[in-house]
């Protein structure tokens, strides 16, 4: 058994803490002992250490690569870097966006060499980190992400109604303007009235939307409830501008709903011959993707081979391995 030193420092973000969590919990399986702490004190006293925490193309936290320990890095992606006025509120932050993100690469270029993988969560986060980053890419290693496959199934909750049993479209993010969100409800506006489904969106945000068939959802849901939602909706819209992985495209398929998503994101790789492809800066194409899924709906194919591909025991003995890997480099 051998101790995996878990940085976790406070404030991370929610997606984050799932994949901390599901992970450390499996990770027991494969004779690796978690320590989830951000004091170095303890980490120091672990075999190896695990940075999950490094987002936006940030490097790994410096003061873990003065431990004397391997290091495994989880990059989950570089969406600041490639789309810098996406993260940005007027031009003074954009321009410090664009700086940070100068000082990024040259954080990469120093410390990468101190790391003994980079775990990303996708093919093309991997190939877009290896564009954009000093990173070589025989370092970097994709594993992807699981989901919860006792919430998320295709086992209905009989007692839930949603839209009065009739179909919609669903949207849930942050509602970050990556999310495309302005994009779908101009889609939604040129949708024909006639029979046409209401649009529910589940967004982190508060804003106000007066449009017509648009019900805006601001409270926080539970997971049981995102689910309901999938396995009443007509189809998950979820046209993103930039996604290292896509949860959400997951968790709809598994819960069989329709899933309408962006081509050349990681969204195509994730949803594979599975999802309806849109182009994300098109508001004409996501218009007639959402016509055509409600005039002729198609059966999901592939789902549960698609699906079988995500599962957090098979991310806990892929970082395992690498844990245990790991180790005899530094030696």
């Amino acid at each position: 058994m051998i101790k995996v030193g878990v940085y976790n420092p406070d404030g991370l973000p929610e997606s984050f803490r799932v994949c901390i969590t599901n992970i450390c919990s499996n990770l027991q399986h494969y004779d690796c002992l978690p320590v989830i702490t951000d004091d170095l004190s303890l980490l120091k006293e672990c075999d190896v250490l695990w940075d999950p925490r490094a987002g936006g193309g940030h490097g790994p936290h410096e003061p873990l690569t003065e431990l004397n320990r391997p290091l495994i890095v989880t990059l989950h992606g570089i969406g600041p870097m490639l789309y810098p006025a996406l993260y940005s509120v007027g031009i003074r932050h954009r321009y410090n966006i664009i700086k940070a993100n100068r000082q990024k690469k040259r954080d990469w270029k120093r410390l990468h060499s101190k790391c003994s993988k980079v775990l990303t969560v996708s093919e093309y986060s991997k190939n877009v980190i290896c564009k954009n980053i000093s990173i070589p890419k025989d370092l970097i290693e994709v594993v992807y992400n699981g989901f919860d496959k006792a919430i998320f199934n295709k086992n209905a909750d009989n007692d839930v109604i949603i839209n009065k049993g009739q179909p919609f479209f669903f949207h849930i993010s942050n509602d970050e303007p990556r999310k495309n969100v302005d994009r779908i409800i101009s889609a939604y506006e040129n949708i024909p009235a006639k029979n046409k489904w209401p649009l529910i969106l589940k967004l982190s945000s508060k804003r106000a939307i007066d449009v017509e068939g648009i019900k805006v959802i601001s409270n926080r849901l539970s997971d049981a409830e995102v689910a309901n939602y999938y396995r009443s909706a007509g189809a998950l819209v979820f046209p993103s501008i930039y996604e290292g992985f896509g949860l959400p495209i997951v968790e709809a398929l598994a819960c069989n709903c329709p899933v309408i998503t962006s081509r050349n994101t990681a969204c195509e790789e994730v949803g594979k011959n599975a999802i309806s492809l849109v182009d994300p800066f098109s508001v004409k194409d996501i218009t007639a993707t959402m016509k055509a899924c409600m005039e002729e709906p198609q059966p999901l194919l592939d789902v549960d081979k698609v699906i079988q591909a995500y599962s957090w025991l098979s991310a806990a003995e892929l970082h395992a391995k690498h844990f245990h890997n790991a180790i005899p480099l530094k030696k």
